[in-house]
């Protein structure tokens, strides 16, 4: 793999995680959840939904994701979409926008 390839690679796993952090903070922002809140509906202590929107999601594990989602009456929805179906791709994309712009 050349050093190109190795970057870009990095750049989309950290985007993907980018992506839900960002997705968990406009939910939250849009239904005036505050971390605090979110802990409570967890049953954990704030300090761990602070590090997990600072980048700690990045190691979180399905199950934890679903009891955020769950948290905020959200359906969380993991995906396997084949890497050569563009478009499929571009109709995620469009759908995730569309959802952004919307809550908006």
């Amino acid at each position: 793999m050349t050093e190109n390839e190795n970057f870009k690679k990095k750049f989309e796993e950290r985007k993907r995680i980018f992506e839900i952090e960002y997705q968990l903070a406009h939910i939250m922002e849009q239904y005036g959840i505050s971390q605090k809140e979110l802990a409570e509906r967890l049953e954990i202590d704030k300090s761990v939904v602070s590090k997990d929107m600072a980048g700690a999601l990045k190691k979180a594990g399905m199950k934890k994701l679903q009891a955020i989602a769950e948290a905020l009456d959200c359906d969380f929805v993991p995906l396997f979409i084949p890497k050569e179906d563009k478009k499929m791709h571009k109709q995620l994309e469009g759908i995730l926008a569309g959802q952004v712009e919307k809550r908006a």
